[in-house]
């Protein structure tokens, strides 16, 4: 099963688009409004037989990119956000300009391409971006990179007190508890009051992590191993919001299983938290994405969540991968948003928006050679 995800301004734009590319046999997969305006819809086509379906799961990942590249729609513009919806980016502090060698360098067209094969993004992916940047009259590689990726990617950054909690998920070991309490101290550090809701019953020691991070940020955590429990905390925090004055900040972050995107029962069970809290608190649920693995893989897991209804997805353990080219793959197939990026262990200041020039520093930045290994 393909899927394809059309973003506009209106749910009557968005549907235009689906008949347009998918004709009138297209079901509707998720649809999602922007807080800050505009609709995604994701859609597919019925009516595929078995056959059909299994010559698509053996399409190269060149077959999946021409597709992509061949009908990328641009998601709206957003607007001003709210004081109490303020992104890091937007703080001074936060704003860190790409290291100085970076700065420096005058746009080459051999030097991006070279820095762009060393992340082993795909040849498809390189066109791309090259076109974009050779689009624009900037001087510095730096410039001409951001603005490429600007165009080509979307670029969502969390807000420090989110209206509505933050549901993470994602696969094993991609790092979804570490960047909930990294969310919850950059709260906590701006003096909004922040919890954490773990409902991890699966792994050992996720109680006792959650509750660890709890002591550390001085902060709330609830774990629970019931949709019911979960949902009777979100309903008690709804209420308890609604009561208090409406510019008052507080954060609230979901910390679930992790998920195989590939086993339905696991897919279903992390569906089924999603749709509990989005019915019971209007929950966004955002995906945890390690960087540094193969791209098809990463854009095949991508997509699956896009499913789910999620647009964000946070990218972490960047300060140990060598190459970002699975990261920029999966973005491209599943059109998700690029939310935060995690490129420390440590939890204050661990997590920073993902803007197109902190990307751009991350790819050209120079990366020592991978070590030769003695086979013989």
């Amino acid at each position: 099963m393909r899927l394809r995800t059309f973003i506009a301004t209106s749910m009557l734009d968005a549907m235009e688009q689906v008949r347009a590319a998918l004709g009138d046999d297209a079901i509707i997969v998720s649809s999602v409004e922007g807080e800050n305006g505009g609709f995604e819809v994701t859609a597919t086509v019925d009516g595929r037989g078995s056959a059909d379906e299994s010559n698509e799961a053996n399409l190269s990942l060149e077959d999946i990119l021409r597709d992509r590249l061949a009908n990328t729609s641009r998601r709206p513009p957003q607007k001003p956000a709210h004081p109490a919806e303020r992104t890091d980016d937007q703080d001074p502090r936060m704003q860190a300009a790409s290291p100085d060698p970076v700065e420096a360098m005058a746009f080459d067209e051999d030097l991006l391409m070279g820095a762009l094969k060393k992340h082993s993004l795909p040849p498809l992916l390189i066109d791309a971006i090259l076109a974009d940047a050779n689009d624009v009259d900037m001087e510095r590689l730096v410039d001409c990179l951001s603005y490429a990726l600007e165009k080509r990617f979307n670029f969502d950054a969390l807000p420090i007190a989110p209206r509505h909690p933050i549901l993470l998920a994602g696969l094993p070991g991609a790092g979804k508890t570490v960047s909930a309490a990294k969310l919850a101290a950059r709260a906590v550090v701006e003096g909004v009051r922040a919890e954490m809701i773990s409902t991890d019953a699966e792994r050992t020691g996720a109680a006792a992590q959650s509750a660890a991070y709890g002591t550390l940020l001085r902060m709330n955590v609830e774990h629970v191993e019931t949709l019911d429990a979960m949902g009777l905390i979100l309903d008690r925090r709804t209420d308890r919001l609604s009561d208090e004055a409406a510019d008052r900040r507080e954060a609230c972050f979901i910390d679930t299983p992790a998920t195989n995107p590939f086993n339905p029962q696991s897919f279903q069970t992390l569906k089924q938290q999603i749709d509990a809290a989005q019915h019971f608190a209007a929950a966004e649920p955002v995906l945890v994405l390690a960087a540094g693995g193969d791209a098809r893989n990463m854009a095949e897991t991508a997509e699956a969540f896009a499913t789910l209804g999620v647009r964000r997805m946070i990218v972490t353990q960047v300060d140990v991968a060598r190459r970002l080219g699975g990261v920029l793959t999966a973005a491209e197939v599943s059109n998700l948003a690029f939310a935060q990026i995690s490129h420390t262990p440590y939890l204050a200041r661990g997590l920073v928006a993902a803007t197109p020039r902190r990307l751009a520093g991350f790819l050209l930045t120079d990366q020592q050679e991978l070590p030769r290994l003695d086979l013989d």
